[in-house]
């Protein structure tokens, strides 16, 4: 495949001119007049678009696509208990499916390459994911309250490993709907098999006071007495961490995956990011589900971010676009290790964007544009070199939309 007259950022500039050859799944040139030589077949007319990495949704739960509007304007514990949870008991793997790609669908169309969830019937979401071609890194929820999930984590990590989309990970909810025998073993099989944790921490003020009463530490310092805080570990939210938990996980390598836009919806707080980041924390982006978002789009998410976090430190030099789309595209390839970016040898995950849309212009700074300006035109996705969607036409996605009502109206019936 070759992307011919597309341009990149390269310095935090727009340079246009540029041709991307995509050989077996990677970038193998970036440069000028590349298809002067080339005999490739499928030639993608880049001009007018702008080449990004593939980004990164660091946090979601994607068959909760389906739940979309269903239990809006509530904080988190009433509406996990009193709505999520007792619909949830009435998820089937069908459901599962079309949610999973219904969401997939959202991601393609907002230049999402790879997304890390957690959720029930993982082997179902692998599937789906799969058939619409996108990178995941996938782990089957762990709750005391179901204790047969555990035994599942295991099984489904030896039948997708080595997989060339799905990678799968260990996925305990929380500290706090999680023995500590179950952190344990949830450990050993992560070690195991070195594969990443990911986990729902220090969401809430509750949480947090709930633990320094009952066991002395905070969930952070908790987490790490078990030896589960490390390079491997994914730790969402972190809303309510202190400067001491903030040291610790930057001590340990661990990556920190922030949700603005969910935290601020269920008003759990605003996460101080500019204490973790001083730390030396990995931190990203995630959209957290649509259920609690309302959406899967990652340019919104930036935005909100930065406007968030200079309002939470009255400074408005912090957080500049720059620093916000690091966390979308380089931490976040960083915290999953994976090797993107529009350079040889990496992944060929990538988005061209309309740059024709009144939302870019005046040209000027192009990053600044993506960050606070970014309303639509993602016209192209790409994983693995295999184009998902090309001029906004993604295949099978009326069946899909179709598919997602009928579950939804099974569900809440």
């Amino acid at each position: 495949m070759l992307i011919k007259d597309v341009s990149i950022i390269e310095a935090g500039r727009l340079q246009s001119g540029r041709d991307i050859l995509i050989e077996e799944g990677r970038i193998t040139s970036v440069g000028s007049d590349l298809g002067r030589n080339s005999n490739e077949e499928e030639i993608i007319d880049g001009r007018g678009k702008l080449a990004i990495p593939g980004l990164i949704n660091g946090h979601t739960h994607l068959a909760m696509t389906l739940l979309r509007g269903y239990a809006d304007d509530m904080e988190l514990m009433p509406w996990l208990q009193e709505k999520i949870w007792p619909l949830e008991a009435k998820i089937t793997e069908e459901d599962v499916f079309w949610g999973v790609k219904l969401g997939c669908l959202e991601l393609i169309r907002f230049g999402i390459t790879c997304y890390n969830d957690m959720y029930y019937f993982p082997d179902t979401a692998a599937c789906a994911t799969r058939e619409m071609g996108l990178r995941a890194f996938l782990s089957g929820v762990v709750f005391d309250m179901k204790p047969e999930l555990l035994g599942q984590v295991e099984p489904f990590i030896r039948r997708w490993k080595g997989d060339e989309l799905i990678v799968p990970t260990v996925g305990p909810h929380a500290a706090y709907t999680c023995s500590e025998e179950t952190l344990l073993k949830v450990k050993e099989i992560a070690d195991r098999h070195d594969a990443m944790i990911h986990i729902h921490l220090s969401e809430t003020r509750e949480e947090v006071d709930g633990f320094l009463l009952s066991k002395g530490k905070s969930p952070v310092e908790y987490l790490d007495s078990l030896g589960l805080v490390n390079e491997r570990l994914a730790a969402v939210h972190c809303v309510w961490l202190s400067p001491e938990d903030c040291h610790l996980l930057a001590q340990r390598k661990a990556n920190v995956i922030s949700c603005t836009e969910s935290n601020l919806k269920l008003t759990s707080g605003i996460a101080p990011l500019n204490t973790m980041m001083q730390a030396g924390i990995n931190v990203c982006l995630g959209t957290d589900g649509a259920s609690s978002n309302n959406n899967l789009s990652l340019f919104e998410e930036m935005k909100t971010t930065a406007i968030a976090q200079k309002n939470a430190y009255h400074t408005p030099a912090n957080f500049s676009a720059e620093q916000i789309w690091h966390m979308a595209t380089e931490n976040a390839a960083r915290a999953f290790r994976l090797g993107l970016g529009l350079r040889p040898g990496a992944l060929a995950d990538l988005a061209l964007i309309d740059l024709k849309k009144p939302w870019f212009w005046p040209q000027s700074n192009i990053i600044s544009h993506l960050v606070y300006s970014m309303a639509g035109g993602v016209d192209t996705t790409i994983v693995a070199g295999k184009v998902l969607m090309q001029n906004g036409v993604i295949p099978g996605e009326e069946e899909i939309l179709e598919k997602a009502q009928e579950r939804f109206l099974r569900l809440t019936s």
